[in-house]
């Protein structure tokens, strides 16, 4: 972000250097014409310092998007919004439509078909992308159910409202040099009032346009609203000095009221923090790790690191698949009861949270520590029905109350993934190796069941949230003294598609761990020639 600063500062001297230039320097030519310094300065300006501004504010608004919301959502942006703006100023040049009859003048740089400024398309974009930014988080907080609209709605009328106070001053016949001529009048000192029609139009097409192709919301929580709150207010400052200098005071007041008071609302709302979010139905928020919770989760990170190297020689391949943060929803093949889980913890990097099935316990004691120590760690709890009827000799549970524990089950990691927490979830539902009680005989890969499809799609529901899901496969070889050779390899993730059937997703992902779990190449033991001749 060190980066972003350096050009937003530029940016901001650009801006200052311009306003000298435009309310100085031309109007008083006597106090730099002796000066060879001071006419070198000026020339420079009026070469580059209409565009130098416009291209810096676009820097600096395409590296923050870039390092903050990602670089495939800022470049969506940029580029729908760079090519809609220039067809629709080429069109507007050129017919009249949607912003009244107008010409550019030279001042704003190399002009695309001989009609409108290269700039221009950069300035609806920089401008255009803080003013969305900030409405976007404005309306998490307060109605994050139309936070998609909203975020449209009022990025559009920000922009709209910087360009009801920069039109006037940019164009005014007081100016030593105007930017834009208008060839009609209207009431908003002397302009029509479809040119602010248009502006509202066309920002609302493209901002939309955006949002769409992005497929979901930008979480608050992603971004800072420091840099398109300060990019919007030095832009706005910028504007309403210029309409001051020409003694147009009634769009400052506005630039105050309707512009820099709703952006600051906006910069000051607080995002959608995890100990807030709620399922669809709202039945119970989410609530943040107690200090209880995240020792647990040390603790067991750490003790799966030693029992990994006690009890595995771990391999591990692929781990730069796992996210290190956000949701995550890790699909892996089961084979051993407890060093699957353990391999997983020990690799995440960061707190995991494993789907258990309890059904397998003993006695109403061992019930009630499992259940406690799954709470402490965050972990939901299932029954298995079949588990549970295979129980030769009895389980602490009932099969009534598999039903019960499914539902908590399912909320809570609904709740985990919104939270951008990382769930590990095993789909054969039983492992290869189990003291208590398993289906598989030998090496058998039991078919997935679909139910970790239905968390992601349930945890998606909220518009914001996007869960990829991560194939890991395991291999296994013995090794002297009741240790194995593990090998772990971490596939691509995977995202649903609305418009795919969530049985061929399971396929892919069963096929894909299936793929990552090819057998690990047995440990050889090079025996010195001396030690045979010997």
């Amino acid at each position: 972000m060190r980066l972003v600063r350096i050009l937003f500062i530029s940016h901001l001297a650009a801006l200052i250097f311009g306003l000298a230039g435009i309310l100085i320097a031309l109007p008083h030519p006597e106090w730099w014409a002796d000066s060879r310094y001071g006419a070198d300065v000026f020339n420079f300006g009026m070469q580059y310092g209409g565009s130098l501004h416009i291209i810096l504010g676009a820097a600096t608004m395409l590296l923050f998007g870039g390092l903050t919301i990602g670089w495939r959502r800022t470049l969506t942006f940029f580029g729908i919004t760079v090519t809609l703006s220039l067809a629709s100023e080429l069109f507007g040049t050129g017919t009249g439509w949607p912003f009244g009859n107008y010409e550019y003048t030279s001042g704003l740089g190399y002009k695309v078909l001989g009609r409108v400024p290269f700039t221009i398309p950069l300035s609806w974009f920089y401008v255009g992308f803080a003013s969305y930014l900030l409405m976007n988080r404005l309306a998490e907080g307060r109605a994050p159910k139309y936070q998609g609209l909203l975020g449209v709605l009022g990025g559009a009328y920000l922009l709209t409202v910087w360009d009801l106070v920069l039109d006037p001053a940019m164009a005014h016949e007081s100016l030593a040099i105007q930017f834009w001529t208008w060839f009609e009048t209207g009431p908003y000192f002397g302009m029509p009032l479809k040119n602010f029609a248009g502006w509202a139009f066309t920002a609302v097409v493209f901002m939309g346009v955006s949002r769409l192709a992005w497929r979901r919301d930008i979480r608050a929580v992603e971004y800072t609203a420091a840099i398109p709150f300060a990019i919007y207010l030095v832009n706005m400052l910028f504007a309403m000095v210029l309409s001051a200098g020409v003694g147009l005071w009634w769009p400052v007041v506005l630039a105050v009221v309707c512009g820099i008071l709703p952006a600051a609302l906006a910069w000051r709302s607080r995002p959608t923090a995890p100990d807030a979010v709620t399922s669809r139905r709202h039945e119970r928020p989410y609530t943040a790790p107690s200090p209880v919770q995240s020792v647990t989760q040390r603790v067991l990170t750490t003790g799966a690191k030693v029992l990994d190297a006690r009890g595995m020689e771990l391999r591990v391949e692929g781990a730069e698949n796992l996210p290190s943060s956000g949701p995550v929803l890790v699909a892996a093949r089961h084979y051993h009861h407890l060093n699957d889980g353990c391999a997983i913890v020990a690799t995440a990097g960061r707190p995991a949270h494993i789907l258990v099935a309890l059904d397998w316990v003993k006695g109403g004691l061992g019930r009630g520590l499992m259940e406690r120590a799954c709470r402490m760690a965050r972990w939901p709890v299932v029954l298995r029905d079949d588990g549970l009827a295979g129980q030769a000799d009895g389980s602490a549970y009932r099969a009534g109350e598999s039903r019960r524990y499914l539902r908590r089950a399912v909320r809570e990691s609904v709740e985990l993934l919104r939270a951008g927490e990382l769930l590990v979830v095993f789909p054969e539902a039983y492992p290869n190796i189990d003291p208590a009680y398993t289906l598989k005989r030998d090496d058998a890969f039991l078919p997935f069941r679909p139910g970790f499809i239905r968390l992601v799609e349930m945890a998606e529901r909220d518009g914001q949230t996007r869960v990829p899901i991560v194939p890991v496969g395991f291999a296994y070889e013995p090794l002297p003294g009741k240790r194995w050779q593990v090998m772990m390899r971490v596939g691509a993730p995977v995202w649903l598609d609305r418009a795919t059937d969530r049985a061929h997703v399971v396929r892919i992902i069963e096929d894909q761990v299936r793929a990552l779990s090819v057998p690990v190449e047995p440990v050889s033991v090079t025996v010195p020639r001396e030690a045979v001749s010997s």
